[in-house]
């Protein structure tokens, strides 16, 4: 197994992703309220980032990070799902279903366009997302759980799922905690850490609140 680092990982994550069950991550006929495995520590002054890979191939990356603003203006950008995605060679469309129990829920249609030479191919997939209110309020959450699976789509992608974890802070600061565990073709687990690191440039950088009137999000 390679690691990122080493001394910031907790012992538990190591051992949840060394053995990883098949079949889909989550039930979301059932509100999820944890995360798909527990965080990594907080370092206090820099951000923390950790990834690896298990027996059975299997790509992680998880990461821990603070945010300076309010977990309710974290919650709108992760709604906002070109906040996740490259989308100078991406399309995305949300629908918006109706889910009693959950704050949201989104089944996202991503296309990736992918060129080589003179050839170009599309590859498709759908993911569902559910966001859980775990404390607060609607209006003034202080933890909501986002968490994410592949549902159809490319053979490319053999699994795909992970969390995010919205905690508020004293300070009014969002400490964020975010996992993805995935296994697909020409993608490693620093691949995914990598892109960990995109999203939280992309989610520092946001100055607009996005939700389900965003372009590209449908609702029916």
């Amino acid at each position: 197994m390679c690691f990122a680092s080493l001394g910031s990982l907790g012992l538990a994550t190591v051992a949840a992703a060394a053995d990883l069950p098949p079949g889909p991550c989550f039930d979301f006929s059932h509100k999820v309220v944890e995360p798909l495995r527990p965080g990594i520590p907080l370092v206090p002054g820099h951000d923390n980032h950790v990834f690896g890979t298990s027996p059975g191939g299997v790509g992680w990356a998880s990461g821990r990070i603070v945010l300076d603003v309010p977990v309710a203006t974290a919650y709108a950008n992760l709604l906002d799902h070109r906040n996740f995605k490259d989308m100078t060679k991406t399309t995305v469309v949300t629908t918006v279903e109706d889910r009693p129990e959950y704050m949201a829920f989104h089944l996202v249609k991503i296309v990736v366009t992918v060129r080589a030479l003179f050839l170009k191919m599309e590859i498709p997939w759908t993911e569902a997302w559910a966001y859980s209110l775990v404390d607060g309020t609607p209006e003034a959450p202080r933890r909501i759980v986002a968490s994410y699976q592949k549902v159809a789509g490319t053979d490319h992608i053999k699994r795909q799922c992970g969390s995010y974890v919205l905690q508020a802070r004293e300070d009014g600061t969002t400490d964020l905690s975010l996992y993805e565990e995935v296994k697909a073709d020409r993608r490693s687990a620093r691949d995914t850490r990598d892109m960990h690191r995109g999203i939280v440039r992309n989610l520092r950088a946001a100055n607009r609140v996005a939700g389900p009137s965003a372009p590209g999000v449908a609702v029916p």
